[in-house]
């Protein structure tokens, strides 16, 4: 079977000769063909070189674009910082003050280096895999773009106390989501993978997460040319799961590893795919008995879920994390039964 056929007959509850297995390994693929990181995230065909080892030593079921969010707010004008063995991170945001919204404008996909970066990568992928291996282009979501735009405090404030201005911001960042999304499904992704923090009243109150960001996400979602994942964002999704599971074209959800699958089925039913949930930065440390032992365990929880694709969790699989650590996953999925 192959991983496209896996992945949607899993979608959509048909059998499967074993679970789909997705490693969030954009970075990965950097260290696996020994390129800087500075070129890796500059170069399409670095990415596409670093992607096509992940195939060779990983063999995933699912292949996501860049995981680089902070290259969508560098082209609304924030600066980022490259890292030798981390993805670029946020530096210096585009605006400091509520007043320099006014300045702010949708980006054109097609005259941004970063962008273009990001388009090419998606397109090289689909070229490379097509009907093969589905591709994941990860976008920031609408509500969580904003604090890379104009930093973490500064759209929490926005939040609370500015609604004319949360509304000004929400109106640029759907745009562009709407936008960025939908040119990468028409060159062949097969999905949108989209974190979504802000709505996680963790983060943000639960009046404005429900109030506000939740109702923007509806709206947007449901302008999206085909399926969404819902990705936790780095906080357990949930407690707050009740809230989102009805969203417009969200396919799957993507749990936390504190957060629990069969809880998580009581709230969303046997409708929608559940992805998880193995730490992917504790793979860097752990001993291959033991993250066998996490493979195992979920194998076991989920034996009898029809709509179960097993993922990392959390950020970016480590650049550092042995090869051994990442082949153990896979060898433990195909020798399952």
């Amino acid at each position: 079977m192959l991983p496209i056929e896996r992945v949607f007959h899993c979608l959509q509850g048909k059998p499967t000769d074993r679970v789909p297995y997705a490693p969030l390994a954009t970075l990965y693929g950097a260290r696996l063909i020994s390129c800087h990181l500075n070129e890796y995230y500059a170069n399409p065909q670095k990415y596409l070189k670093g992607q096509i080892a992940v195939v060779d030593k990983l063999e995933p079921d699912i292949l996501f674009t860049p995981f680089a969010l902070v290259m969508e707010a560098e082209a609304f004008g924030s600066k980022a910082v490259y890292f030798e063995k981390n993805p670029p991170n946020l530096k210096i945001p585009a605006i400091v003050s509520l007043a320099d919204i006014d300045n702010l404008s949708v980006p054109e996909l097609e005259n941004h280096p970063r962008l273009v970066y990001l388009l090419e990568s998606t397109k090289l992928l689909v070229e490379q895999y097509k009907n093969q291996i589905p591709i994941a282009a990860i976008v920031s979501s609408p509500t969580d773009l904003p604090a890379l735009i104009m930093g973490i405090e500064n759209w929490i404030d926005t939040l609370l106390f500015h609604p004319e201005e949360t509304r000004q911001m929400l109106e640029l960042t759907s745009s562009f989501f709407v936008k960025f999304s939908n040119t990468l499904l028409s060159i062949g992704a097969s999905f949108i993978f989209t974190p979504a923090s802000f709505s996680n009243s963790t983060i943000i109150t639960q009046q404005i997460a429900k109030n506000v960001l939740i109702p923007e996400l509806r709206s947007q979602y449901a302008k999206i040319n085909g399926p969404i994942v819902f990705h936790h964002g780095g906080e357990r999704l949930l407690p707050f799961l009740e809230f989102f599971h009805n969203l417009p074209n969200v396919v799957s959800f993507v749990l936390d590893p504190r957060d629990s699958f069969d809880e998580a089925r009581m709230i969303i039913g046997n409708n929608i795919a559940i992805m998880g949930n193995i730490n992917g930065p504790l793979l860097l440390k752990a001993n291959p008995k033991t993250i066998e032992g996490w493979v195992l365990k979920l194998l076991e929880n989920r034996k009898n879920d029809s709509k179960y694709i097993m993922t990392t969790s959390n950020a970016d699989i480590p650049y550092d994390t042995p090869l051994k650590n990442l082949n153990i996953i896979t060898e433990t999925i195909r020798k399952y039964e």
